[in-house]
């Protein structure tokens, strides 16, 4: 654990282990050892441990694709209902977080400070708690 940890510290080029890296060797070693498990331990497993083995994966694509969905509903409703289409479309951040959780995502937070979220035009609203984005 403890050369997988100072491994990835050295990958980053750093002379010291931070939490991160020894938090990436727990995910590696969790990964490893339910890999080996007869499908059914397996299973089980990851659910036991879905909040190590989730550590530093990159969703933010993902949720990207997620609310751009969110971001087309909400636009065919306006022009059902309006007949029009506005400059910014509103969608409550309660329905990307419910979205998020069904597919094992958390912590929307480093999401929405990502540049791949700022670059779509997308900005957060933390105390509306609405996602706008500009057209």
């Amino acid at each position: 654990m403890i050369r997988l940890a100072e491994a990835h510290a050295r990958l980053h080029l750093r002379d010291y282990v931070l939490e991160d890296d020894v938090n990436m060797a727990i995910r590696v070693m969790l990964e490893s050892f339910i890999d080996t498990q007869k499908f059914s331990v397996m299973r089980s497993m990851r659910k036991t441990f879905a909040r190590y083995l989730a550590f530093r994966r990159d969703n933010n694509e993902l949720l990207l694709f997620i609310l751009k969905q969110l971001v087309a509903e909400q636009l065919s409703y306006q022009r059902n209902r309006y007949g029009a289409q506005s400059d910014v479309v509103q969608v409550p951040e309660k329905d990307l977080q419910e979205k998020a959780r069904q597919i094992n995502i958390h912590n929307l937070s480093s999401f929405y400070d990502s540049e791949l979220f700022a670059s779509n035009r997308f900005s957060h609203d933390a105390k509306k708690k609405l996602i706008q984005q500009q057209f």
